[in-house]
């Protein structure tokens, strides 16, 4: 099937979907400062960016051993963390959310009081974590302060809900999504308690993860939460980008560079429900019922690109809730994160509509 036509029956399906789910994310928690760096100030209102990664290194290796002053332009300041992004990404395409994370100690922080308001339920565990994200057209650079976070711990929540009060909740919702496992060094602990607190279930929610950016862990602990997640008693899926889908294939031993054959193969080892892999130009995705690789609505010059990654999985589990094919999530997926680092804002259903509705006009081709 062309994209085109996949495109175009995820929309149809969308279009018509009317159902809504209970998802609860976790489990971090930033304060985001974006910011633009400096290549060159033309005057006191305008400046010319460090247009990319590289040349941003280059500058720093140039001044080794001397010193430097570069220019940072904060922009924005906004909700961050992998989990509340996602859970807003969902919020604003129609479904319930109830979010466990770091969103404030003993009151919930300011950035995070429009996004609680709009959750059907909060459980703040400690203060938020605080990032710089420098931002450039290939990509970003995340500086992250996250000494709270460790904190984010099942020995923290039991502090906050009794274990019969998370198994009811378990029991209730219809999808469970983890997040930033990279940056929550407790968050193990959690996992392996809602596993085994779900595998009591009846009827189990479905399980979505998303470890970020691991590359500062050691693979002895990347090897264990493969192995946590590989035990999960529920219909799973792991989500990554290209860096990270490299990281976790050399702790595996996959020497494929191809895409797919990695989701594939990735999937085979951990015995998994499906492997999602999203770099900037596209996804791919293995399940046990279709593996494929789409292209996305790739732009040269986005408006926000911190926050992509995490609306890429909302706009998927938005659709894999809904009985969607896998083809047809990754469509979702990468539609909703197009719609995103091109406006700085997650899509509500209608603005995605419309969103899909001129990708399909245009072939699936640039927008």
């Amino acid at each position: 099937m062309k994209q085109v036509e996949i495109v175009k029956k995820a929309r149809q399906r969308l279009e018509h979907w009317e159902e809504k789910d209970h998802i609860l994310v976790g489990f971090d928690g930033f304060v985001d400062e974006i910011i633009h760096v400096v290549d060159k100030r033309k005057n006191p209102s305008e400046y010319q960016r460090i247009k990319d990664i590289k040349a941003f290194s280059e500058r720093i290796a140039s001044v080794a051993g001397l010193s430097a002053n570069i220019e940072l332009v904060p922009t924005l300041t906004k909700l961050g963390g992998n989990g509340p992004i996602m859970a807003n990404a969902l919020i604003a395409q129609g479904q319930e959310v109830t979010y466990i994370g770091a969103l404030g100690k003993h009151f919930i922080h300011p950035v995070f009081r429009s996004f609680a308001d709009s959750c059907k339920g909060v459980v703040s565990l400690t203060e938020p974590g605080y990032t710089d994200a420098l931002e450039f057209f290939d990509g970003k650079i995340m500086l992250g302060k996250m000494n709270n976070l460790v904190e984010v711990s099942f020995e923290r929540l039991l502090e906050k809900m009794p274990e019969p009060e998370i198994a009811a909740l378990l029991s209730e919702v219809h999808m469970v999504a983890f997040t930033n496992w990279t940056m929550l060094s407790n968050l193990n602990t959690i996992l392996e308690a809602f596993g085994r607190l779900m595998k009591k279930l009846n009827k189990k929610p479905r399980v979505f993860i998303d470890l970020a950016d691991p590359k500062k862990r050691t693979t002895e602990d990347i090897r264990q939460v493969l192995k946590i997640i590989s035990n999960l008693p529920c219909e799973t899926v792991l989500s990554m980008n290209m860096s990270e889908s490299t990281i976790i294939s050399l702790v595996l031993g996959i020497k494929e560079e191809e895409i797919l054959s990695r989701a594939v193969q990735i999937r085979t080892q951990l015995n998994i429900e499906g492997i999602v892999i999203h770099p900037v130009n596209g996804a791919a995705v293995a399940m046990h019922d279709e593996s494929i690789w789409i292209e996305g609505p790739y732009t040269p010059k986005p408006k926000l690109t911190t926050g992509a990654g995490d609306n890429f999985n909302a706009g998927f589990c938005n659709a894999w809730l809904g009985g969607f094919t896998p083809s047809e999530c990754l469509a979702l997926g990468v539609s909703t994160s197009g719609f995103y680092v091109r406006n700085g804002k997650s899509p509500s259903r209608s603005e995605l509509l419309n969103f899909m509705k001129n990708w399909t006009d245009a072939d699936c081709g640039p927008i």
